[in-house]
């Protein structure tokens, strides 16, 4: 899938991390992250983390709701670590 497939929404706003994250999709979780660049002066990784769905939910707020504590943490560190480089 192209990076910029990444952030294609439903009509909920929500992209595929955001269901990957819902249902504990782990791998895919990563594999989604991980290839979006992470640095620079737009980085797609932290925008894609951050985007909020019509409920002003964010993919981590998904997991975390679904009890995919591994998800949502392993989001939370990325988001802050792309926080910190920019």
């Amino acid at each position: 899938m192209p990076p910029n497939d990444y952030f294609k929404t439903d009509q909920r706003e929500r992209t595929t991390l955001f269901y990957a994250a819902e249902i504990g999709d782990f791998k895919t979780v990563k594999a989604i992250i991980y290839k979006l660049a992470g640095t620079g002066v737009s980085c797609q990784r932290l925008a894609l983390i951050n985007q909020k769905d019509l409920e002003g939910l964010t993919a981590i707020d998904l997991a975390k709701k679904a009890g995919n504590s591994e998800i949502a943490a392993l989001l939370e560190s990325e988001k802050m670590r792309m926080e910190f480089f920019e």
